[in-house]
């Protein structure tokens, strides 16, 4: 099984600076070896002071590529959507520079969308130099949410495919996912995440894979290593 690095932090100030300086000198080190490097950008609020200091910091953006890990079917511009979030803080300042390939489609729903949204993530450089991913309580990532067939689909080790829709009960829409053999195509996986209670669910996930904690999966494999980073 892959070695787990964790960093654990009293703050977010602490956690932030040590991460961003994580992924400047990744992003750096792929531009000057091999002309280009690649990221793919969780969701959610947690990253935000990230992205806005990532945003302010002097490399050769031009040469970045970028993607969410995940996206809820909605328009770029709703207030919901990830490549919003992603370009309201993060493809701004230096930064602006950088590409960036966007989940949704024109397509009506994400099912018929799928064909379109495989093919223009393939143009991504890969492997990715780094995969940005959150934790949700129980043990999401990106959006693969527990007790769900598409998740079950998405985490098998047979698909070969880098995107998979993900359908969502009750008032919330449905989605695309990265699928496990998607974020596995990276150097690097960080896991970053706040709070004691989350923290619990991750050391059970520690224990055993399972699809109750999809998270599980990337901390039993053996093809990229995942750096934990976390604070109170």
């Amino acid at each position: 099984m892959i070695e787990i690095s964790e960093y654990k932090f009293e703050n977010r100030e602490a956690l932030f600076g040590d991460l961003h300086a994580e992924i400047v000198k990744r992003l750096s080190l792929a531009i000057e070896n091999n002309g280009v490097a690649s990221m793919l950008l969780s969701g959610g609020t947690t990253p935000g002071p990230l992205y806005r200091a990532l945003s302010e910091t002097d490399i050769d953006w031009d040469k970045a590529w970028f993607s969410a890990t995940d996206e809820r079917w909605v328009e770029p511009d709703h207030k919901d959507s990830n490549e919003k979030l992603i370009r309201d803080n993060l493809l701004k300042n230096h930064a602006a520079k950088a590409h960036y390939i966007g989940l949704k489609s024109n397509h009506q729903t994400p099912q018929l969308g799928q064909s379109d949204t495989e093919e223009k993530f393939s143009k991504l450089p890969v492997p990715f130099d780094i995969v940005l991913l959150g934790m949700g309580e129980d043990g999401h990532v990106a959006s693969l949410f527990p007790n769900s067939t598409d998740t079950t689909v998405a985490l098998d080790e047979s698909n070969g495919q880098f995107c998979h829709t993900i359908h969502r009960d009750g008032n919330d829409v449905d989605r695309m996912t990265v699928t496990l053999k998607g974020l596995k195509t990276s150097k690097k996986i960080i896991l970053l995440f706040n709070g004691n209670t989350k923290l619990q669910v991750y050391n059970k996930a520690k224990l055993q894979k399972t699809d109750d904690l999809p998270v599980s999966h990337l901390l039993h494999q053996n093809d990229v290593s995942v750096s934990l980073y976390w604070a109170e």
